[in-house]
């Protein structure tokens, strides 16, 4: 499977298959802990439109951060910061910051004199060491990334069970991939998607679009010539608070607490 894919999935299934937040653990230690990077996103998209894989109206990419544009405002607002005045970049720049100085806080982490990239990895590491001490990993005197796998490799091989797939004879690749294809069928099974034929990036969005589908007509809003991303916008901005009360996406309960891609070679 593809390095993008898999990306993608990690942070669209990890989400309820939304683009609007990390799972519990980064996909690797640079990745800052609790946000989903919208720059890099964005350094993504760009990358794909040079290779023509943006080129149809289904993809939907029209303005880089501007599709993010309501949750990033909802983000602030909560988060306590002024919006007047900025633009879109420097506002999701503030929002990422004090979304990780709020985690770091909650792990007794210094934040004072440390750039976002060395906190990262102090948060990062911290969710990996309660992971494992949920799973009853040892922790002392680990090195922080054989830890990580471990803690991957067990949390990988426990949503296998869950989910019916066959681990033996099967190695960390190869089993990642399918229980990645089976979490995917399962979405795609309960949103009436359907998967034959089709490339997972494809299931990926219809999922995510049906979501967004769903929670519009739960809201009452007009879906007619709207697409998933204007309705996913008006979600945010408008319906924020009738969505967390009904939990429906993308504010439904999150109880995928792994993470999919950390093993990854860059």
């Amino acid at each position: 499977m593809n390095k993008h894919f898999i990306a993608l999935l990690t942070i669209v299934l990890a989400v309820g298959l939304a683009w609007q937040g990390t799972t519990v653990l980064a996909e690797t230690e640079d990745d800052e802990v609790g946000f989903f990077d919208f720059f890099k996103k964005d350094k993504e998209d760009d990358e794909e439109d040079k290779k023509g894989e943006h080129h149809d109206e289904g993809s939907e990419k029209k303005g880089g951060l501007k599709k993010h544009e309501g949750w990033i405002k909802m983000q602030a607002e909560e988060l306590g910061i002024e919006t007047e005045g900025k633009d879109l970049k420097t506002l999701a720049k503030e929002v990422k910051e004090a979304k990780l100085n709020k985690v770091a806080e909650e792990y007794g982490i210094e934040t004072e004199g440390k750039d976002l990239k060395e906190l990262g990895k102090e948060v990062y590491h911290a969710k990996v060491k309660e992971k494992a001490e949920e799973l009853g990993i040892e922790t002392e005197g680990k090195d922080p990334k054989e830890l990580a796998k471990e803690v991957y490799d067990a949390k990988l091989k426990q949503k296998a069970d869950e989910l019916g797939v066959e681990s033996e004879g099967k190695d960390l690749d190869e089993l990642r991939e399918a229980v990645m294809r089976a979490q995917l069928d399962q979405e795609a099974k309960v949103h009436g998607v359907e998967t034959e034929g089709k490339e997972t990036h494809e299931i990926v969005q219809e999922i995510h679009e049906a979501k967004i589908y769903n929670s519009a007509t739960q809201l009452g809003i007009d879906t007619k010539d709207k697409s998933a991303n204007e309705l996913l916008d008006e979600i945010f901005t408008e319906h924020a608070d009738q969505a967390k009360e009904l939990k429906i996406f993308p504010f439904e309960d999150n109880k995928m607490d792994y993470f999919w891609g950390h093993h990854q070679d860059d």
